[in-house]
């Protein structure tokens, strides 16, 4: 049901409860049939009519500029208003014995009490409203900014990994042309698949595996017998959809900061696993990691990561990296 059509049946609904109600404190047996069908349409419709136009006037506010204050006020203005309204209709067809200033309070307090209750409801599930449109145009804004930041730190990823890949390609035509030809191909081959994932909000798997299999691949024509690298992969979960470019930042910096800091290279074993609706990511490589300092372009890689991380999965994602013995352990957790 939407919002309209829920207005109109609570308004039908309360301002017939309201009508009956309001037989309750006076003689309603000593009117003649055309009189109680008369006080009976007057309380209805002066209810409904009065509290429509309420809410139009109520409506020409905007909630941003609405106070605290005001937000009390409206509803204590609306009961006061209708049930001046219900005690000139009850003075006008009932003739009370007792005009006295105390019987007149007494009866307008328990025509005000009557409407109090529909105001307040009035105003609360107002008031909810616009806070759940509030907290769903800030979310969607967010949401944008996020898309937005994280677009931003997409794009500094294929500059950083083009830098690395040309390296490479340019130590290894110094050594074989042929094989810096068939490098050149392999690198199309993974800017295109780079290119590809840079554009996406998650890719599977098998994608960043074969991303990480061509750079591999690519970086073992420039350290040879140096790189050693193996792939430890759990069956059947080759579909999962992570953030994509994330495994590759890691090789990234086992090789760079890793490998090629050792005379003579190093291993780098890749191993992927789920665990109760986690993937967990590691890439361990020979070598000892230094944190590197911010304005330090050596550190932008996985500060990059880090803000991707948060960005996209808040605090139930995380990158981790340990030394251990030799050795480097970068860890990413990430819901799928």
């Amino acid at each position: 049901m939407n919002k309209a059509k829920f207005y109109w049946l609570i308004q039908i609904l309360c301002w017939s409860i309201i009508t009956l109600l309001s037989i309750q404190h006076i003689e309603f047996n000593d009117f003649s049939q055309s009189t109680k069908t008369i006080y009976l349409l007057l309380y209805f419709f002066s209810g409904f009519v009065s509290c429509h136009i309420y809410k139009i006037i109520i409506s020409r506010f905007s909630p941003d500029d609405i106070t605290h204050l005001q937000y009390a006020l409206f509803p204590i203005v609306g009961g006061l208003s209708i049930g001046s309204i219900y005690t000139i209709i009850d003075y006008q067809l009932y003739h009370y014995s007792d005009t006295s200033f105390f019987n007149f309070a007494t009866i307008f307090v328990e025509n005000v009490w009557k409407v109090f209750p529909w105001f307040m409801f009035f105003h609360l599930h107002r008031f909810l409203s616009i806070y759940q449109d509030r907290r769903q145009r800030e979310a969607h804004t967010e949401n944008l900014l996020k898309i937005s930041q994280l677009e931003s730190l997409k794009k500094q990823l294929n500059p950083h990994f083009l830098f690395n890949a040309l390296n490479s390609i340019k130590a290894l035509t110094l050594i074989d042309s042929m094989q810096a030809r068939e490098s050149i191909i392999q690198l199309s081959d993974l800017l295109r698949l780079s290119l590809n994932l840079g554009e996406q909000q998650k890719a599977t798997l098998s994608e960043e595996l074969r991303l990480a299999e061509n750079y591999l691949a690519l970086e073992k024509l420039r350290f040879d017998t140096r790189l050693k690298y193996d792939f430890q992969i759990q069956e059947d979960i080759g579909n999962i959809l992570i953030m994509p470019m994330t495994l590759n930042t890691l090789l990234e910096n086992a090789v760079k900061h890793g490998i090629g800091q050792l005379k003579f290279g190093g291993y780098i074993t890749i191993t992927a696993r789920t665990e109760k609706g986690f993937i967990i990511l590691c890439v361990e490589n020979s070598g000892v990691f230094v944190p590197k300092p911010k304005n330090n372009e050596g550190g932008i890689g996985l500060e990059n990561l880090k803000k991707r991380l948060e960005l996209q999965y808040g605090e139930n994602a995380y990158l981790k990296i340990d030394n251990t013995q030799g050795k480097v352990f970068a860890t990413i957790r990430m819901p799928y």
